[in-house]
């Protein structure tokens, strides 16, 4: 429009039809355009240039990085090709997966759904499919006396595409190196930034290689055999190197999940709290001991304590899932069930082929009411080899007084724990006679209890009087394991799963209100607000 409506003369802009035509400078004006629109098309085609073939094989500035549409990986189990058991290719993948876990914008499916496919030999793109990963790492480690052979290849899952493989001969005490190197290979091949190297607080090899198999006993299918077998490695660990903070603080971490299991809560409490006391004075920086640091203070214990320091462990470690899980249980016992539930989520997308995401799951679906939701939950959790999943199941049936299906999920849950299925039958019909019920129950419990091998032996018969709806005889079971002066006390699983199972009339009961009262659970609730079965009228907490 201007080109067209004015023109530039030397005396300034003036309209096109005021110029006198034998004075006009157009064809010097237009000259001038010419070469300046030349101009700026050449920068603007050299940048282009520049940006294409100059400045791509540069590497980005961290700020800069952005994330692209394959950024997963899951490390699947390295092959032990040694004559010693698995432990330690075991641990070796999973720090190598703890570690890429660090990177940001990085999904890493979780360990227990990796190795899920140990020992199988799966279609690439199965496993990418089942795990939603768009790339594997694979390997193969083998140990002969202090050498050390670790081989790697990163996989691309959708055309089995071998994006980059390595082999690493090294001394058993460069293990730290072979970790990083693979790590730092793999990031670069998806471009990535490596987050900071995760600080493993101890030099000793052979002290880190104990602790690597502690860790891969986490997610052991029979974890009270697991958790016996992880001290005894730990202590192993500690005794080559007594300031290793991790070892301490993972020793804290099977204490927590061992109280009122295979050990005595008060002691359990006891344990955990010094193993994370020791792990902070050596390492002030690790998340988990500070978490059960506080949350196993036998001094300062209380539900709002616990309940803080777990939000706070899973904000600063959301893919730990002993976090998640303890996390979430606790949330479930406080009443919080609309909080649990993207927890559990979140666990089962981490482990999309493990048992307990989907256990959990269940679990708090039951607590807000959505049974049938809840029973699919359970049933596949139940499908990845979770038995207590059916014994849920089987609590269901009863409540609901649907005792032949109860009946056929108690055979299979007694066939799971080596039990005879004979007795499913003969123990439902006998609890439901109207006049010799209890008594045959009350008798039934008492053997139970006397021959239970570990304290979940001792405790979970008691399960039955809120299943068939035996109330005071659930909450006096509840007071005789809480009669201590110890935070934490046996009764916790009964108080739990009177939670979920509420449904039962456990919180109608008035020993409800007696225990929310004295245990400081109205104290969460006044600071972290109100939960989902309880309200607060004229200054009083009042629960459904």
């Amino acid at each position: 429009f201007f080109a067209w409506a004015f023109e530039i003369t030397p005396e300034g802009v003036k309209r096109e039809k005021d110029v006198d035509r034998s004075q006009s400078i157009t064809a010097q004006t237009g000259r001038k355009l010419d070469f300046t629109i030349i101009g700026v098309l050449v920068f603007a085609v050299g940048f282009l240039l520049i940006d294409k073939f100059v400045t791509e094989g540069l590497p980005p500035a961290p700020d800069q990085i952005v994330a692209t549409q394959s950024q997963s990986i899951a490390v699947l189990p390295f092959v032990n090709m040694s004559n010693d058991d698995d432990h330690f290719a075991d641990g070796l993948s999973e720090e190598l997966l703890n570690l890429l876990a660090k990177i940001p914008n990085l999904k890493v499916a979780g360990r227990t759904s990796s190795f899920v496919f140990k020992g199988r030999n799966e279609d690439f793109q199965a496993i990418g499919d089942a795990l939603k990963v768009e790339h594997v790492l694979e390997g193969s480690v083998r140990r002969s006396g202090d050498t050390l052979r670790v081989t790697a290849q990163l996989i691309k899952v959708d055309d089995g595409y071998h994006v980059w493989s390595e082999t690493y001969d090294r001394k058993l005490e460069d293990v730290f190196a072979i970790q990083d190197d693979v790590a730092g290979a793999i990031t670069s091949e998806l471009k990535l930034r490596l987050a900071p190297t995760a600080d493993r607080t101890t030099s000793n090899t052979e002290a880190y290689a104990l602790y690597l198999q502690a860790l891969a006993l986490s997610s052991a299918t029979q974890y009270s055999e697991a958790l016996g077998q992880a001290q005894v490695l730990l202590d192993g660990a500690i005794a080559l190197d007594e300031n290793f903070a991790k070892a301490y603080e993972l020793k804290a971490s099977f204490y927590w999940m061992a109280s009122a299991w295979t050990l005595d809560a008060p002691t359990g409490q006891l344990l955990a709290y010094e193993a994370a006391v020791r792990a902070l004075a050596l390492d002030p920086s690790l998340p988990g001991a500070r978490s059960f640091a506080s949350t196993a203070n036998p001094d300062n214990w209380s539900w709002m304590n616990e309940i803080l320091a777990l939000e706070e462990l899973v904000k600063a470690e959301p893919n730990n899932m002993l976090a998640l899980t303890s996390f979430q249980y606790d949330l479930i016992e406080a009443g919080y069930f609309s909080d649990a539930l993207p927890v559990a989520d979140r666990m089962i997308e981490l482990e999309p082929l493990s048992a307990v995401g989907y256990f959990r799951r269940g679990d708090v679906l039951y607590a807000l009411g959505r049974r049938e939701e809840a029973r699919e939950s359970w049933a596949r959790a139940a499908q990845f080899g979770n038995h207590i999943a059916l014994g849920n199941l089987v609590f269901d049936n009863i409540v609901h007084r649907e005792d032949e299906e109860a009946i056929a999920n108690h055979e299979k849950f007694l066939i799971d724990e080596g039990l005879y299925p004979a007795d499913a039958r003969s123990f439902v019909e006998n609890v439901r006679d109207p006049n010799t019920g209890k008594t045959y129950l009350d008798d039934w419990i008492q053997d139970a209890v006397a021959n239970g091998a570990n304290f979940e032996e001792k405790i979970v018969p008691y399960f039955w009087c809120l299943a068939f709806g035996y109330l005071d005889d659930y909450w006096a079971a509840i007071e005789r394991l809480s009669d201590t002066d110890a935070a934490w006390t046996n009764a916790d699983t009964l108080e739990q799963s009177g939670m979920m199972f509420r449904r039962a009339e456990f919180v109608a009961h008035p020993k409800y209100a007696q225990m929310i009262k004295s245990n400081s659970m109205t104290e969460l609730w006044d600071l972290r607000g109100a939960p989902d079965h309880c309200n607060k009228i004229d200054d009083e907490w009042v629960c459904e």
